[in-house]
């Protein structure tokens, strides 16, 4: 048997083990659609806004409202006053048109503002809540897709398991600072995040870079906030909920989206290998900048460590991992397999100020890719990979 063959066997054997374990929400039956805020619809809210610095955004938003709304009775306010730093704005009615506008300026300050809308209508009142985030223009997005949706022919997932959702990246040798993961699910819920290795397949156990637990509103964007981490080389952005459903972009490239079901003998697969009905890209995306910009010298001065590579890289037998300590305290440096498992701990006392050193013996472990944290006072500072070659 060939290994084109075994990779058909594998695939053919995960889909029969749980092709009913995922739906696109739309696929079940007696849906009914969940509210947003108000009674505004989650099918047909406000969308959030991203602007620039000093821009101007006019978004129509008619069909989020019933019609006929009293332009006397239009309500456009800030729940927080400090808000109104980034943007400002207005409604407006135009009744030749019966199209009702949201004007948006956003100011120079970068951030996130939260607006809200309030219309009376001949049915009554209705409001809905919306984020409008002012960039930082050096920063940029990392993603697979680009046009994500809500509708319940474009969210997938399952009603009543727990699984895991995860897309991967290569950033290369580049290192940027992750500012923000962007995500959305179709029902209210909770997630756990966690940023791991890459390696064929996600490294969903043991180690990871990055980690949390993010509770959202469904049916609308959802934002990981003041981020300060760092990213390079083979990354994947895992999510695992219970009984939910994530958008997709389903013109997204499928080649990097991953799902694995919880609980069940089975394997990290794409959706597109349960279902051609299920390809797309997850609506996961991170907001970065760039290090090169000097972003990196910055956060190295506000840190009170510095971790060194190894040295060497790759290594037989054993080798050296330094970094340097700014302010005294408890160091330890742990160290993980390419299943995230982990290894050893090295060090694991009390350091003081200056540059610190300890060797990782590879007496009894298998050759290969291993990833080495440093903690100091019990918590991850950084962290780093190797190759080990016998």
């Amino acid at each position: 048997m060939n290994f084109k063959s075994i990779i058909f066997f594998i695939i053919t054997i995960s889909t029969v083990l749980f092709p009913a374990e995922f739906y696109k929400l739309s696929e079940l039956e007696h849906n009914e659609a969940k509210q947003d805020s108000g009674t505004v619809w989650v099918a047909n809210p406000i969308p959030d806004v991203r602007m620039g610095p000093s821009e101007t955004k006019t978004i129509d938003i008619t069909d989020v409202f019933a019609t006929n709304p009293d332009s006397t009775a239009m309500e456009f306010e800030f729940p927080a006053s400090t808000n109104n730093l980034m943007v400002t704005g207005n409604l407006t009615y135009n009744e030749s048109t019966g199209k009702l506008f949201l004007d948006l300026i956003s100011k120079t300050v970068y951030g996130s503002a939260q607006v809200s809308v309030k219309v009376n209508t001949e049915f009554g009142s209705a409001s809905d809540t919306l984020t409008v985030k002012v960039d930082d223009p050096s920063s940029e997005f990392i993603e697979w897709g680009t046009a994500y949706s809500f509708d319940p022919q474009n969210t997938l997932g399952s009603p009543t398991e727990e699984w895991i959702a995860a897309l991967d990246f290569d950033l290369g040798s580049d290192t940027y600072l992750l500012q923000e993961i962007e995500f959305g699910y179709a029902w209210d819920g909770v997630a756990e995040w966690r940023i791991v290795p890459f390696e064929t397949v996600p490294v969903d156990t043991g180690f990871a870079y990055y980690s949390g637990i993010k509770s959202f509103k469904g049916g609308n964007a959802v934002y990981i906030e003041n981020l300060t981490d760092t990213l390079t080389g083979s990354i994947a952005v895992v999510f695992k909920t219970t009984a939910n459903f994530m958008c997709m972009d389903p013109a997204g490239n499928s080649d990097h989206t991953w799902i694995y079901p919880v609980g069940l003998d089975s394997l990290w697969v794409h959706p597109e290998d349960i279902s051609e009905d299920y390809a797309g890209a997850w609506y996961i995306r991170l907001l970065v900048k760039d290090t090169s910009s000097g972003i990196e010298e910055a956060i190295s001065s506000e840190k009170s460590f510095d971790l060194i590579k190894n040295y060497p890289n790759p290594f037989n037998g054993s080798t050296l991992i330094s970094w340097t300590m700014r302010e005294p305290g408890n160091a330890q440096i742990r160290v993980y397999n390419s299943k995230g498992e982990f290894v050893k701990s090295l060090g694991g006392r009390n350091f003081g100020i200056g540059s610190h050193s300890v060797t990782f013996d590879t007496s009894g472990i298998n050759s290969g890719v291993y990833y080495y944290e440093l903690q100091i006072d019990g918590r991850r500072a950084a962290f780093n990979k190797m190759l080990y070659l016998k």
